[in-house]
């Protein structure tokens, strides 16, 4: 057989699964495994081909229940993968097949967190408080004295991503639609023009505009009165995600880069010191730097002049997503725990109450095996 993309697919038993039997309720296919049966995802080792790609897709058994990947990290064995990202909708992740450096039968395992019932993220400033989306849900908190989430009208669609300052809304996407809040007080969602390719993360301040990417293209709006998308100069790799507040540019990344855009105008990326980590998330407002993190690791640079990353106290969780303006710190959130960090000197996580809904969430660990050549 000659070399090829491996596809697999992820069935979920939504109405039986709990913590303890994810070995019996979740089970792996795929068009290229060796087994090539179904199987049980902690015995599951899929076939892949060098510089070739691998897609999962999550559905429920039922055939009904909503079923999202809410993350897929390598975890171990020989480094495969690389560029692990949401795919086209909130049950589809991707990665690539490194080309260089492995043998026929090298093995790496990784970890997918399944979970029902839509994905979870978070934005904001950080200095206010967070916003956080489940499904077509969407809650704010305006203060952390008062520590208190509300919640707003229903988004136009099952959301895949979320951007915004938090002073008066946010901004949300899926596929390529995007629909953006600019008032609590009217709680009304308006719908832009289609972006000019499907979106894999948004950032912006919710105020102007929204800055998107897909792959290494990245687009722009600045304008709501306008609705119009221009595109800016292709970054130097395929994006894993996006931060800033879009006011000139953006923050992106892939692996431990990271590159970032001040002017439109003079349209050019430059790119900044490696990060410590191979990162899994960032945020940042462009104009001083970049908060990332990876695992419960978080590190910050907040000058491009001195293009040093400083390391804070480690989360007490393994974050599950970032948000803030990277001013004095970020806010992080693990299923419904969210904590911030109110000032870098200080360096110390703050509970934040609970998100007022909550995935059910479940981490399963299967493995890859390399395929040098294209045959079995």
């Amino acid at each position: 057989m000659s070399a090829k993309d491996t596809n697999v697919t992820v069935t979920v038993d939504t109405a039986a699964i709990n913590s303890g039997n994810t070995n019996t309720t979740v089970v792996f296919s795929d068009d290229l495994g060796d087994p090539l049966s179904p199987g049980d995802p902690a015995n599951y080792v899929s076939t892949v081909y060098k510089n070739k790609k691998i897609t999962w897709t999550a559905i429920a058994l039922n055939g009904t229940t909503p079923v999202f990947f809410q993350d897929v990290k390598a975890d171990g064995g020989s480094k495969i993968l690389k560029d692990l990202r949401r795919g086209d909708g909130i049950n589809k992740y991707t990665a690539k097949i490194k080309s260089n450096g492995f043998s026929d039968g090298d093995e790496e395992s990784y970890s997918i967190t399944i979970g029902l019932a839509g994905y979870e993220g978070i934005a904001g400033n950080n200095e206010y408080g967070p916003i956080a989306y489940l499904g077509n849900k969407v809650a704010f908190m305006n203060s952390y004295q008062n520590n208190v989430w509300q919640v707003v009208s229903d988004a136009p669609f099952e959301i895949e991503g979320v951007a915004g300052e938090n002073t008066h809304g946010a901004i949300v996407y899926a596929g390529s639609q995007v629909a953006y809040m600019n008032s609590y007080q009217n709680n009304v969602w308006q719908l832009l023009s289609p972006a000019p390719f499907e979106i894999e993360g948004i950032a912006g301040d919710n105020a102007h505009g929204v800055i998107a990417y897909s792959g290494n293209r990245v687009a722009y709006m600045n304008s709501y009165a306008e609705n119009v998308w221009h595109e800016v100069a292709k970054a130097p790799f395929d994006i894993e995600g996006i931060a800033g507040e879009n006011t000139a540019g953006a923050i992106v990344y892939s692996g431990n880069q990271v590159a970032y855009m001040n002017s439109y105008q003079n349209n050019v990326w430059q790119t900044v010191a490696p990060a410590p980590f191979d990162i899994e998330g960032i945020a940042g407002n462009n104009s001083h730097g970049v908060v990332a993190y990876a695992g419960s690791q978080v590190a910050y640079m907040n000058s491009y002049a001195n293009n040093t990353w400083n390391s804070v106290a480690n989360a007490p969780f393994v974050i599950e997503g970032i948000a803030g303006n990277n001013s004095k710190g970020p806010i992080i959130f693990y299923g419904p725990q969210v904590k911030h960090m109110s000032s870098y000197a200080a360096n110390l996580w703050t509970d934040v109450a609970p998100m007022p809904f909550n995935t059910q969430t479940f981490t399963v660990d299967p493995k890859i095996r390399m395929k040098a050549d294209g045959t079995r």
